[in-house]
């Protein structure tokens, strides 16, 4: 079937939910822990059980799963990015880093605008793995913040990409997704999928143009060849000239009397 992006924020949903119960970590944990195991709760749990410890500090969320290190509170509040004393509104991470709302506010404008990769963003402090989440770019940003919805965008389109289920459809312009009902349905050879927007079809597996019966790995040596051979006639026509005689493709490589 064929639907928005934001159409699968339930799923997404159901399974931080599934994770944050299971293993016991907070919601913004969660959310990043299955963003680094491509949205798949099962690679997760596997890797979690391994060893749980080695998982959460890999993937800068350690603190964030009840190590968190917080901040004095009984001193001088002072912003470790502008310096300023006093501040009244600092916001912290589970690390103990601590910053100003204003430093806060042009941090996470600023990652945000990197793109997609802003769903890895990590402390403002240098060196510090633990991972920006949800949280923190919402209180600097407010929920209704272009750049927050920009961020919640980024983590739609990440699911989208890598749950496995789900494919965007290739068309030009076009942002209707592709969705199997099954890892099965989705790695089956010859599934088609057609966009109901814009009524291009492609193979649900690739990607590319309905092949059948070509395998997708055939159409893909296929596609390289094609390149190569691309590649090839375009050196021809920039490198050579065609014989006045018999039209042949000539090469002058030396001097007047050489080809």
């Amino acid at each position: 079937r064929m639907s928005n992006a934001e159409d699968l924020r339930p799923e997404l949903d159901r399974r931080v939910k599934d994770v944050t119960e299971v293993l016991d970590v907070p919601e913004p944990a969660a959310m990043v822990l299955l963003s680094q195991y491509n949205w798949s709760k099962e690679e997760l749990l596997e890797a979690y059980m391994a060893n749980a410890d080695k998982l959460l500090k890999a993937h800068g969320v350690y603190r964030r799963c009840g190590h968190a290190l917080n901040p004095p509170s009984n001193r001088t509040k002072s912003c470790a990015i502008c310096y300023d004393d006093d501040v009244d509104e600092m916001l912290a991470m589970p690390c103990g880093h601590e910053f100003c709302l204003d430093c806060w506010h042009d941090f996470s404008v600023a990652a945000i605008a990197e793109g997609p990769v802003c769903i890895n963003t990590t402390c403002p402090h240098a060196g510090c793995p633990e991972k920006v989440t949800a949280i923190e770019f919402e209180r600097s940003l407010g929920k209704q913040h272009v750049d927050y919805q920009k961020f919640l965008t980024y983590q739609i389109r990440s699911f989208v990409e890598s749950n496995g289920l789900s494919r965007w459809c290739p068309g030009a312009g076009c942002e209707r997704v592709a969705c199997a009902v099954s890892a099965a349905a989705m790695e089956s050879e010859g599934s088609v999928a057609t966009c109901d927007t814009c009524a291009t079809s492609f193979c649900l597996r690739c990607g590319q143009e309905p092949h059948a019966p070509a395998s997708c790995p055939e159409i893909a040596l296929w596609m390289e060849k094609c390149r190569n051979e691309s590649e090839t006639a375009n050196w021809i026509l920039a490198n050579t000239k065609s014989c006045p005689k018999c039209m042949s493709r000539i090469e002058k490589n030396q001097g007047c009397n050489h080809m």
